[in-house]
């Protein structure tokens, strides 16, 4: 096999960690492929990614052993100059890369440093953003961009230099689904039509495998399987195993004893309904009210006419905002990049003062920070300043009583979390998912009655994120109060009892999840998509079904009777 990149028994191990990141990797990949590389938080996958453009081990402290080969080249002998013309990287947070005024200064500014003549900068940079889908915003600021349009510029940024290899580190984790379709589409392009090699870190498989064409699987920095796309779908245990859920119509077909080879919902239907006569569902239930014993409690959060602008004529980011949320409610917030989510937030945390209307928090007006709300940021990285684990639960802790030890609740909280073997670990040496869950023990150990997230599945296998909303539903039996921000539509659907829809700084919908799902013309507008299991069931038999466990049920209890399963 031609290989474009080459890894020979290589193992990486941090300054700061014990355990080696990477251990023993043999891989070898060919020009113009379109690989996933997938596993559990923290099982190396960004370490390996870094190898290839020569952050490991240039810029990277820690010992490397083995050989990486790029181009046939070995990486020690390169400099990271001469690596990124042949592999581009593009990182998980776009604003991590981003640093120009203007979309035409990002991308043109890699060319600039080779020394190209401005008349080719300026014929390369047209190409490179019609390429990425921005030929129109060459004068606009970076600031003014979207999260997709920033993505799809970091793309443009790196392919100016036209690279042969594209290596991306979770780009879609923080999109909304329209922003991750557009991208996703940009990245299938280039590879089928420029022929460009595509490495791409992603936990979310529903929404990338059916692009790529072979898939790694990796765990405790090892190489545990490969194969082609199709494969992976006949493997489908051994991912969820491992931490990762196959595409819904992959899982409801397989538990159906079905065969597919695509995760599209069309193609699924049809494999399902030629083997099962499914009857169309004839009483639907009621979709209009949240009938959540929650409601009966005293509010938590009331929010009257709330708005808010970030500058005094600039766009109005919250909209004459009305919400009550009761104590005990796990409620999920939804919404399109730049629909007011995180602004919402961080007026409810006290971290903003609103503009217009008033936030009461456990019957109390709001005026600034207060104790009875505790925030996890999008970015746990600033909210992170110990040296280990340990002192980062305890410092939060501290605040709130002098004398404080560490107690088996402390103890259970790490258990639970996943974060046992890394509590003597320095916090930013960790993966993203990991530090978003010590930044989620942090605040969690002080037991605040109001616990806000901003997108707390970011960089999170299955694996964790349940452990993650088993504790915030214990939480909430006890009276707790969970507003989450989430893109993520198959976990808001199975988890929340609630979900309210904001779009253009206002609330469109809010309901339970089976009602607000079925709104098809407020998803689209607010650029979101119903989980694909929903899709099944109401293309199989009219239902309203959220899970792949009840599209399963039914039609193996109306097609094989109350004995199936």
């Amino acid at each position: 096999m031609n290989k474009i990149v080459e890894l020979q028994n290589v193992t990486f191990t941090y300054q700061q960690r014990t355990r080696p990141s990477v251990a023993g990797i043999d891989l070898a990949i060919a020009p113009g492929d379109f690989v996933l590389l997938t596993g559990a938080t923290g099982c190396g996958k960004s370490t390996l990614l870094k190898m290839l453009n020569g952050l490991i081990p240039h810029e990277s402290g820690g010992t490397l052993t083995g050989r990486i080969l790029i181009g046939g080249q070995d990486s020690r002998q390169r400099s990271i100059a001469e690596l990124s013309q042949q592999v581009g990287m593009v990182f998980q947070s776009p604003d991590d890369q981003l640093f120009s005024t203007t979309v035409y200064d990002e991308t043109a500014f890699i060319l600039e440093n080779t020394g190209m003549a401005p008349a080719a900068i300026a014929s390369r940079v047209n190409e490179t953003l019609r390429l990425v889908g921005l030929p129109d915003k060459q004068d606009a600021s970076i600031h003014a961009l979207s999260g997709g349009q920033k993505q799809r510029l970091a793309v443009a940024s790196v392919l100016a230099a036209r690279p042969k290899v594209l290596a991306l580190d979770e780009p879609i984790s923080q999109l909304d689904p329209r922003g991750a379709a557009e991208l996703l589409a940009v990245l299938e392009e280039l590879n089928r039509q420029q022929g460009l090699t595509i490495i791409l870190v992603e936990h979310r498989l529903h929404e990338v495998m059916p692009l790529c064409r072979r898939v790694l699987l990796m765990q405790e920095g090892r190489l545990v399987w490969q194969g082609t796309r199709e494969e992976a779908y006949e493997q489908a245990p051994l991912f969820e195993h491992y931490g990762l859920r196959m595409p819904q119509p992959v899982d409801i077909c397989r538990l159906l004893g079905v065969k597919t080879a695509s995760a599209q919902v069309e193609d699924a239907v049809a494999a399902v309904a030629k083997a099962y006569p499914v009857p169309w569902q004839t009483s639907q239930p009621r979709l209009d009210s949240l009938d959540d014993p929650a409601l009966l409690s005293e509010p938590a959060i009331e929010i009257e006419q709330l708005s808010f602008r970030y500058e005094r004529k600039g766009q109005q980011v919250l909209d004459a905002v009305d919400l009550v949320i009761p104590q005990g409610q796990f409620v999920a917030l939804m919404g399109n990049n730049g629909a007011g989510k995180s602004t919402l937030l961080q007026q409810i945390g006290g971290l903003l003062k609103p503009g217009q209307g008033r936030i009461r928090v456990i019957g109390q007006p709001l005026t600034g920070l207060s104790r009875a709300v505790g925030m996890v940021l999008q970015n746990p990285d600033l909210m992170l300043f110990n040296h280990t684990v340990t002192q980062e639960i305890s410092f939060a802790l501290r605040q709130q009583a002098a004398g404080f030890t560490w107690s088996p609740q402390c103890q259970q909280l790490v258990d639970d979390l996943g974060l046992t073997t890394m509590l003597d670990d320095f916090p930013l040496a960790l993966s993203r998912g990991q530090r978003l869950r010590v930044a989620l023990a942090a605040v969690l150990a002080s037991r605040p009655p109001v616990l806000l997230l901003d997108e707390p599945t970011t960089g999170q296998d299955i694996g964790h994120i349940k452990d993650i909303v088993h504790l915030l539903q214990q939480y909430t039996r006890q009276g707790g109060t969970v507003l989450f921000c989430t893109h993520d539509a198959e976990v808001a659907a199975r988890y929340a009892g609630r979900i309210i829809v904001l779009c253009q700084g206002r609330v469109v919908a809010d309901g339970r999840p089976e009602a607000v799902f079925t709104q098809e013309q407020v998803l689209h507008a607010a650029g979101l998509k119903a989980p694909a299991a929903l899709k099944m069931a109401r293309q199989l038999y009219g239902g309203t079904a959220l899970t792949v466990e009840e599209v399963v049920d039914y039609v193996q209890q109306k097609c094989l009777g109350g004995s199936a399963g």
